[in-house]
């Protein structure tokens, strides 16, 4: 399946317009139009996560955190995240964040970790402005 085929699912149950203003999710590294065979998906975005989804054939991680929050003047490898776009590009690896997007959705991470925690009865706090109610089922 297409890299841009994946996005489009995602952002359809995630739109990145539900993400807040500080988040920085949605494709970080990859061509939409690149075949993707299998994905890694994790919380957050590691030299080890990589070397995870590397070893097991793995063309896309689709993470919760993004593994870029800030901009990035250079691309050196002095820091974690700057050896994992290394990684992630050497390797052909696509970077797919979805966090407060996620987060935001009826259904979405806070709805899971309620449900976990026993916790009824419970809404989305801040709800976008004009945010359609999705369902997402988890299995």
């Amino acid at each position: 399946m297409l890299l841009r085929n994946i996005i489009e699912h995602l952002e359809n149950v995630a739109p990145l317009s539900y993400q807040e203003s500080y988040d920085n999710a949605g494709l970080i590294v990859g061509d939409r139009t690149r075949e993707i065979s299998s994905a890694l998906i994790t919380l957050d975005v590691t030299e080890e996560v990589l070397e995870e989804a590397i070893s097991n054939g793995c063309d896309l991680v689709i993470s919760h955190h993004p593994l870029i929050f800030k901009g990035i003047k250079s691309i050196t490898g002095s820091n974690e995240v700057e050896r994992c776009l290394i990684k992630a590009i050497k390797n052909d690896l696509a970077i797919y964040a979805a966090h407060t997007n996620l987060d935001s959705i009826t259904g979405g991470v806070n709805a899971k970790i309620c449900e976990k925690i026993g916790l009824k009865e419970c809404r989305i706090l801040s709800p976008v402005k004009k945010q359609l109610v999705k369902l997402v089922t988890y299995t």
